[in-house]
């Protein structure tokens, strides 16, 4: 049997926009695709081409309206998901035989799975986009845990994108220790390539403009060593996504006396964005929380040299860059100086950078879950 007869399903019940192309609801069933397999994507709407994938739409949900509590709309989508897609998921299901249904986290879906799982004799593996930590008033906690203890036994294999999110995770819910693996997601070598053009004097972020991404910090840390280094600027890349905190920031800026010498970019598009990577010399995310940053991976493809606060994901700094606690101003300037002031160490990270980016792609990711998935009784 060749790969082409294989099929790998991926579910992703909610719309599959442009804001998407680089994550992995469209570069997962991709991969899967560049890797031989028979690719098929069950999505609820696809508002963009999947390249050698077979696309399938459900139809959506009515999206979130008002002031309805976003736990209380939460349970009533997946009440209507799995009376809407239900079915509809099934016949597909019975249509393409698959060997690997790779979803993400819709709790009252995975019953039907794990059953349609038994019969067509497919595994079942849940991506979980979450830090592992459970949020909320006591009784929202609880029952989150519950659930998550409830669902977690219709499945195959759990995923999660950090060693962070796991301990999380099995500290809230211990049963999800058995389930659980840590499979970091990927950056997308296809659309973001390295362009030769010299290094310039720039420290660099990538993120939306809100506090939780540390931008304030950055400022601060940035003026503790601008005097000290004058032909340095620091750019700032991404969305505002909170114009308050924007306002804040410009205000920052005007008070530490760096204006012309911090710069805020907003949105570019991917081929700016490359440009963005190359020309800068050092890259820094100084987030309170993460997931698991993709920026963070995209910067060490580039074979930039990495500041990142210890959040989710930033296991994959170890070694090639430096990692400091969140809300650490004066550990975040200690190590601009240091990387800054020593060219020759910052050589040498890019080259490790270089080195772990190589293990960080979306094919990569895509290995790993068919070997965990498949390496399980």
């Amino acid at each position: 049997m060749t790969k082409r007869n294989i099929t790998i399903v991926t579910i992703v019940l909610g719309a599959l926009s442009w804001v998407m192309v680089k994550k992995d609801p469209v570069c997962i069933p991709y991969e899967f695709s560049r890797l031989g397999f028979r690719s098929v994507l069950i999505t609820g709407r696809a508002l963009v081409r999947v390249p050698g994938v077979e696309v399938y739409e459900l139809g959506l949900i009515i999206p979130r309206r008002g002031s309805i509590p976003l736990y209380v709309y939460n349970v009533l989508n997946s009440l209507a998901s799995f009376l809407y897609h239900g079915l509809k998921l099934m016949r597909l299901l019975v249509r393409v035989r698959p060997c690997l249904v790779l979803t993400y986290y819709y709790p009252l879906l995975l019953p039907l799975l794990s059953l349609l799982g038994r019969l067509l004799r497919f595994r079942v593996v849940v991506k979980m986009d979450w830090d592992g930590v459970i949020r909320g008033s006591h009784v929202k906690r609880f029952v989150r845990g519950l659930s998550l203890a409830l669902f977690s036994r219709f499945t195959d294999l759990m995923i999660i994108e950090s060693y962070e999110a796991l301990l999380n995770a099995v500290r809230s819910v211990p049963s999800l220790y058995s389930k659980l693996r840590v499979v970091y997601n990927g950056y997308c070598d296809e659309l973001l390539k390295p362009i030769n053009v010299p290094r310039e004097p720039i420290v660099l972020t990538v993120a939306r403009v809100e506090p939780v991404k540390g931008i304030h910090d950055l400022i601060t840390a940035f003026a503790k060593v601008a005097s000290k280094y004058p032909e340095w600027r620091l750019r700032i890349v991404g969305p505002v996504t909170d114009r308050e905190y924007f306002s804040k920031l410009v205000n920052l800026v005007n008070e530490l006396r760096l204006s012309g010498r911090v710069e805020f970019i907003g949105p570019i598009s991917d081929s700016y964005l490359v440009e963005e990577y190359s020309r800068a010399s050092i890259f820094v995310l100084p987030s309170y929380m993460e997931g698991s940053s993709i920026a963070r991976v995209e910067a060490m493809a580039f074979g930039l040299p990495v500041i990142t606060t210890e959040t989710g994901g930033s296991e994959v700094v170890k070694g090639v860059g430096i990692i400091i606690k969140p809300g650490d101003v004066d550990g975040l300037a200690h190590a601009l100086d240091k990387l800054i002031g020593d060219v020759d160490l910052r050589t040498r990270l890019s080259a490790m950078s270089l080195e772990r980016a190589k293990l960080l792609t979306w094919k990569e990711t895509c290995r790993r879950i068919l070997e965990l998935a498949f390496s399980r009784n």
